[in-house]
């Protein structure tokens, strides 16, 4: 029997099953709603992980208008299914093609809600895939699209199993990660959750499908790719997290994958170290402090890529490869009537990050899929950053950057060469290069009138010498200039019974 709830019980009662079952509500990572989001994770004024160091979902940020988020004051039921479709128009420079000056995308987002379950979809078209040298499908066709997401997932009181195809960043920024990212073409996998107060864990299975024929990075048809990932991160009050993240890119002929790779609780380190399985490992450590001051947030992940233990043998001495990203980041240090944020932030990628020697390549382990990187999308580089971020009046958001960077002549695909004779085997060929390097300023900002259309304006100039690794005796003006109008519809929303 069904008794009738006036509305101030009934946001109770809702209120009460989303504390006890701890539903997810969100968006996927890579929707018009991203920019928004990000700005306010910077802030840390957005929902997120209760580590705060997984991103697969954009949740809400109530520095914004509450309508743009999902689902959203207008839904009244917990069981739902929603459709949003949207399509963007774009000015500007488009990925590697600099004579291409306009694109469009089209998106369009399926999902179900009923209790603990989810299922989501998304199909996503891009005029900019035709630019995108590595797209993995067809290349003749007018209109090309991919399944960014399509996955099904149970919740519970502590955590959730997820199945199928899916967007994520491990890690505390919410845009990228040095380890496991949302840089390349979404994969399906297997990801579950364990979490309370303390502490937050997450492990992740995928077989990659076979690689296409025609490079030197693609694996062999007979090989098999798998990966596989956790990441343990403790919570300490509000003050500090610290977390440890393990991945492991591993092949395997026509074998059932290794148990010790797929065993969540074992420690993988140990494991390749001792050569009880065969793969391509990167060790991440993360952390999120806040020194005395709440509105102070220093984050960083540093990352090694086949860390070295000894020196015995002559493969083992070349420098570890490894990266670091992190930032300090201070919320409304001025007295201003909006939300703002001073921050800087450092990045460095070693040259051979995500690289394997030639015959580990020709096996697939490096640390790619359909040869983009499965963390940083690019090695070989530093940058240092000041920036400024402010979000005013609910309605817009604004960022103002300057940057110094460095990037060598070494890519995420680049060959060692020690297969070649005269080189030593296991030993990265390093070669004097030019390096590229310059300063930049970029100015950004957004606008969205509700939840039905959002405009984005974007300009940057850089000062650039040795311009694609090219020597050049002075800096050279690179302008840049980008337009993106979006428009979207989220009122698509069916009650389905309780």
């Amino acid at each position: 029997m069904f008794t009738k709830l006036n509305s101030s019980a009934f946001i109770r009662l809702v209120l009460l099953l989303l504390l006890t079952f701890s539903l997810v509500y969100g968006v996927p990572l890579e929707n018009w709603r991203k920019p928004f989001f990000n700005t306010a994770a910077d802030m840390e004024l957005a929902d997120k992980s209760p580590s705060g160091m997984f991103w697969d979902d954009i949740g809400e940020a109530d520095v914004f208008d509450r309508s743009i988020w999902f689902p959203g004051e207008s839904t009244d039921s917990i069981n739902y299914l929603f459709l949003e479709p949207q399509i963007m128009g774009g000015y500007g420079p488009v990925l590697s093609d600099e004579n291409s000056k306009s694109y469009f995308q089209i998106n369009i987002l399926n999902q179900i809600r009923y209790r603990h379950l989810l299922v989501r979809q998304v199909v996503n078209v891009d005029k900019r895939y035709e630019s995108d040298k590595l797209y993995p499908a067809h290349k003749d066709r007018d209109l090309r699209g991919r399944f960014d997401e399509a996955f099904f997932q149970v919740d519970w009181k502590y955590g959730f199993f997820r199945l199928g195809r899916m967007n994520r960043n491990w890690g505390p920024f919410a845009d990228r990660s040095m380890v496991l990212s949302s840089n390349p073409y979404s994969y399906d996998a297997l990801e579950w959750q364990l979490r309370s107060s303390l502490f937050e864990f997450r492990h992740l299975f995928a077989a990659f499908h076979y690689e296409r024929p025609g490079s030197y990075n693609d694996n062999k048809a007979d090989l098999n790719r798998f990966l596989t990932a956790h990441s343990l991160n403790l919570i300490l009050g509000k003050w500090v997290t610290l977390g440890l993240t393990e991945t492991v890119l591993f092949t395997r002929t026509k074998h059932f994958p290794d148990l010790q790779y797929i065993n969540p609780f074992s420690a993988y380190t140990v494991v390749n170290t001792n050569q009880e399985g065969k793969g391509n490992l990167v060790l991440a450590f993360q952390w999120n402090i806040h020194p005395l001051i709440e509105d102070v947030s220093f984050r960083g992940q540093v990352a090694f890529d086949d860390f070295q233990v000894d020196n015995e043998k002559i493969t083992d001495k070349e420098p570890t490869h490894w990266g670091i990203d992190m930032g300090i980041f201070w919320r409304n240090p001025f007295k201003l009537p909006m939300n703002h944020l001073l921050k800087t932030t450092y990045t460095y990628v070693s040259p051979w990050m995500y690289t394997v020697p030639d015959n580990n390549a020709k096996n697939g382990e490096r640390y790619t899929y359909l040869d983009k990187s499965l963390g940083m999308s690019e090695n070989d580089f530093d940058r240092i950053s000041a920036g400024f971020d402010v979000i005013g009046n609910n309605y817009w958001a604004s960022g103002l950057e300057m940057a110094f960077f460095r990037n060598g002549g070494n890519n995420v695909l680049t060959r060692w060469q020690d297969s070649e004779e005269g080189n030593t085997k296991g030993l990265p060929v390093y070669r004097d290069s030019v390096r590229e390097k310059g300063f930049e300023l970029l100015l950004e900002t957004r606008f969205y009138y509700r939840n039905y259309a959002d405009l984005s304006l974007s300009g940057s100039s850089k000062w650039v010498k040795n311009k694609d690794n090219i020597s050049t005796s002075s800096f050279e003006l690179v302008p840049s200039i980008k337009a993106e109008l979006s428009f979207h519809f989220s009122n698509f929303r069916l009650r389905l019974p309780n």
